[in-house]
């Protein structure tokens, strides 16, 4: 509210007075006083004029009922005292009539300046209320626009509603021991009525309630209010006070206000919150879905991320050095776990016997098996050819028998030794395979065969591992269709990166991988931190049928050649060594026999 003086301006008053003084008779003296100031003084002495001088009458100016100045007149002494009055009477009325008018403006810009003031509250407090993402930081903002206010709340809370049992919990709340009150609160009989209660209401004097106990002797006074969208109650406001008249209808419609827009605010906050929650769990279960299509690769789609993690944060926390520069911030640590999960999705549609294809002749059944049946049909021919089909006849061939038997058991060893992909296939093994493959054995209709097919020859004389070059093809297809898949996606602006991480775990820093070719330059940092987790989580893995679990030492040997031929960054895998990342993941991970002493400064620079 403006001060009262304000309400008669002094150069306007002194010109209403001088416009008004010829008219009155000659020596008067007059002067006007207004909110404890004097605004104008005419005539003769009239400076020296108040309300003591001899012959003074005083015309009183009111505001709200209450004397807020004075008008002075003092008429010469041949002047009829009553002319004095009806002057007086006149200008005060005058004046009166200024001030109630000024008054009036002035309280209609206060209300309307507060109601801006309320509204410009509201506002914020529309925006602070619908930018909270969480349903925890929507009770907390509602919460704000109560607590401190010069108003009776000293207590607020906010519930949440379990749609499943219809409970009520406490999220966030405000006040000198609130956490308790409100706890006291929830288990009364007056919290069950209140929940009854559709539209909320107040309840002054809490301990004329007959469903109050005085469980606690904070509140005196309540005023609640649901918090609901169309269809469903999502929780409840409560505001308390510690006086018996707490809350006034304004209060009410004022918070009435704030929780229409709070219900929207926290509907919209728990969608959200659960659209967090599925994506991951999505993600999980596809996961989960590539890794239960074999067995030998059973989690390996959860320790990629872990390894990846490990290593990004330590590059994330180098302070100097190649990794300086580098940041990951939680949302790039989420697009790095998500990619590390989902690296192998173009495995789901990779053919079972291909990737847990454990010997060369494996397909939907090891072939070694029909070709052990094969040499059991030439030992039992050369038992024939020995002793003529009686058991108990000696032949003159039966040193002959017996050099046939060695030979037999020796070339099916050399075989079965081949077909296990642990060492490298030489020239000299492919003739053997071929000079044993060139015998003919007779099947049960007679037929004279080679003891080998052109496939399983084919398989056998696989270099390395156990793949063929076109079972391999099938198997690196999987990084392109892993790119195919998740560029399906329409993932939002913060997991754009999820595709590249999760593609280029396979290529290689100086461009020989797959599936683009990419070179170290091509290759963001996570995505070159892919390819370290993906190979150290597979040297050591204890599941994967074509050879036993590897120890460290042997990983790292590996995976240091690999450094040494552009297969890897050498720096990343600097850092994986010299920060102790492998040995971290190996003491959470790894069997006991397969943890032994790694000289790391070997391997390193």
């Amino acid at each position: 509210m403006s001060k009262p003086a304000a309400y008669l301006k002094p150069a306007w008053a002194r010109r209403q007075l001088e416009l008004a003084f010829p008219l009155l008779p000659s020596g008067t003296r007059m002067a006007l006083w207004f909110g404890g100031k004097r605004l104008a003084a005419l005539g003769g002495d009239g400076q020296d004029l108040s309300e003591d001088t001899p012959g003074v009458q005083t015309f009183s100016l009111t505001l709200e009922g209450k004397t807020r100045g004075v008008l002075l007149l003092r008429l010469p002494p041949e002047a009829a005292s009553a002319a004095a009055g009806v002057w007086g009477d006149f200008l005060v009325h005058s004046l009166q009539g200024v001030i109630e008018a000024e008054h009036a403006r002035h309280s209609v810009a206060q209300e309307t300046l507060a109601s801006y003031r309320e509204m410009a509250l509201l506002q914020r407090a529309v925006t602070e209320l619908n930018h909270s993402l969480k349903p925890a930081a929507v009770a907390a903002s509602l919460l704000k626009e109560f607590e401190g206010r010069k108003n009776a709340t000293d207590f607020g809370a906010v519930f949440l509603r379990n749609a499943d049992d219809a409970s009520y919990t406490l999220i966030q709340y405000f006040g000198e021991n609130a956490a308790g009150a409100f706890t006291c609160l929830i288990e009364s009989r007056l919290f069950a009525a209140m929940v009854e209660h559709p539209l909320g209401d107040i309840l002054n004097n809490l301990a004329e309630s007959p469903l109050w106990t005085g469980e606690t002797q904070e509140f005196q006074s309540l005023l609640w209010l649901p918090l609901v969208v169309p269809g469903e109650n999502l929780g409840m406001l409560v505001l308390a006070s510690r006086h018996p008249e707490g809350f006034t209808a304004a209060d009410m419609k004022r918070a009435q206000m704030l929780v229409s827009v709070a219900a929207s605010a926290l509907r919209n906050a728990q969608l959200y919150a659960a659209e967090q929650m599925i994506f991951p769990a999505f993600v999980k279960v596809i996961a989960t879905a590539i890794d239960a299509k074999s067995p030998y690769t059973a989690g390996h789609c959860r320790r990629v991320p872990e390894i990846a993690l490990m290593l990004a944060e330590k590059a994330h926390l180098a302070d100097n050095g190649a990794f300086a520069a580098f940041t990951l911030d939680d949302e790039e640590r989420n697009v790095l776990e998500i990619a590390a999960m989902l690296h192998d999705c173009g495995k789901m549609v990779t053919p079972e016997w291909v990737v847990d294809k454990a010997t060369k002749l494996d397909s939907l059944s090891d072939r070694l098996d029909l070709i052990a049946l094969r040499f059991e049909v030439l030992r039992r021919d050369a038992w024939i050819d020995c002793y003529g089909g009686s058991p108990n006849g000696q032949s003159a061939a039966e040193q002959s028998y017996q050099e046939r038997l060695r030979q037999l058991d020796e070339d099916f060893a050399f075989l079965a030794k081949c077909n296990l992909g642990d060492e490298f296939i030489s020239p000299e093994h492919v003739r053997r395979i071929q000079g044993i493959a060139a015998r003919q054995w007779l099947n049960a209709r007679g037929e004279e065969l080679p003891l080998l097919s052109d496939n399983e020859i084919y398989n056998l004389c696989i270099p390395r591992g156990t793949l063929n070059a076109e079972e391999r093809k099938i198997i690196e297809e999987h990084a392109v269709l892993t790119i195919k898949m998740l560029s399906q996606i329409p993932f939002p602006r913060a997991l754009r990166n999820v595709t590249e991480y999760a593609g280029g775990h396979h290529e290689r820093m100086d461009g020989n991988g797959y599936p683009r070719g990419l070179t170290r330059e091509q290759l963001s940092i996570p995505a070159r931190i892919m390819a370290i987790a993906d190979i150290f989580e597979a040297l050591t893995a204890h599941d994967r049928p074509y050879r036993k679990a590897g120890t460290l030492n042997w990983a790292i040997e590996v995976m240091s050649r690999m450094k040494k031929d552009g297969h890897i960054d050498g720096e990343l895998f600097d850092l994986f060594l010299s920060e102790g990342v492998y040995l971290e993941y190996a003491q959470k991970h790894l069997a006991a026999s397969q943890i032994d002493q790694v000289d790391v400064a070997r391997y390193l620079g």
